[in-house]
């Protein structure tokens, strides 16, 4: 196990954002007393990734693209630049994991605990994503995984008395963006499902992408 400090050193990170890799379970990590601790593969799964995120507001820009809506505030250029980008997944070796890498940087994640009476509830106030989002064809196993804009996070905590969850271990997992729109788009479901990392949600993040490439509404 890598030392926070010791893994932003090898993959060329501040500390301050491996730490916030380790907390939102984007690397495989767990806490020892206060402090994170980074399992040693994710050196080499981290450097294997396909390119650099995009930032948070191409990002949303992008998957919005993706599905043929529209999106204010880009220039031609950029606009222009995220066609090829879309266009390249096409030519991917590994599409969910190139877009799960562009998607990166999406929105701050916190896992929470919930009551199972509670969770019919969290699900009607979320923007589902990964496995509680249908397109994905998966049961959720009971988790709640969706996305919120900035200041809708507090109230669900109050109202549902959410408790704050070590990554993986909750019942609900949510990620705030300012860029959230009524409903996630499917390359972010893609990039959700892809950061669970186990066989049947990449299946589902495939099909996904298929999907996505086969209708090309960019």
């Amino acid at each position: 196990m890598l030392s926070v400090s010791e893994f932003a050193g090898a993959v060329g990170l501040s500390v301050a954002r491996a730490r916030q890799l380790a907390a939102g379970g984007q690397v495989r990590a767990e806490k020892v007393g206060s402090q994170w601790v980074i399992a040693d593969g994710e050196v080499n799964r981290w450097r294997a990734l396909p390119s650099r995120p995009m930032s948070e507001r191409v990002a949303w820009a992008a998957v919005a693209m993706a599905d043929g809506l529209s999106v204010d505030g880009l220039e031609s250029s950029e606009r222009s630049r995220l066609r090829r980008r879309l266009s390249s997944l096409a030519e991917s070796s590994d599409p969910v994991a190139q877009a799960q890498a562009w998607m990166r940087s999406r929105g701050d994640v916190s896992w929470w605990h919930a009551d199972a009476e509670s969770l019919p509830g969290l699900a009607e106030r979320v923007r589902l994503s990964g496995v509680a989002n249908p397109s994905a064809g998966l049961s959720s196993g009971g988790l709640v995984e969706g996305y919120l804009l900035p200041g809708e996070l507090k109230s669900l905590v109050d109202e549902f008395w959410l408790v704050p969850a070590d990554p993986g271990s909750g019942e609900v997992v949510v990620r705030v963006s300012s860029f959230v729109r009524d409903r996630a788009p499917r390359l972010m479901v893609v990039a959700d499902l892809a950061d669970h990392r186990r066989p049947r949600e990449i299946a589902a993040a495939e099909r996904i992408i298929r999907e996505v490439l086969e209708e090309r509404l960019w």
